[in-house]
């Protein structure tokens, strides 16, 4: 697979996982109230999911960088 190709992959996992992970938090804790409890029970799910997700995003970023030859930071 093509680096850059790689590269944006990852970086559009890790958007739409921030995304997600903040609408997890606010489901969560903030309209918790208003849920019935399998929707907070899938918002707490999801709060464990959605980061994992995320940082395997960091870690197919951080190999598609490696590839290009540019500086991991």
């Amino acid at each position: 697979m093509n680096g850059q190709t790689l590269l944006n992959a990852a970086h559009i996992i890790m958007a739409v996982c921030a995304l997600l992970s903040t609408a997890a938090l606010y489901s969560a804790y903030v309209i918790a109230e208003s849920l019935s409890l399998g929707g907070v029970l899938i918002s707490h799910i999801a709060l464990i999911i959605f980061p994992a997700i995320f940082k395997l995003g960091y870690i197919l970023r951080l190999v598609a960088l490696k590839h290009l030859g540019r500086p991991v930071d």
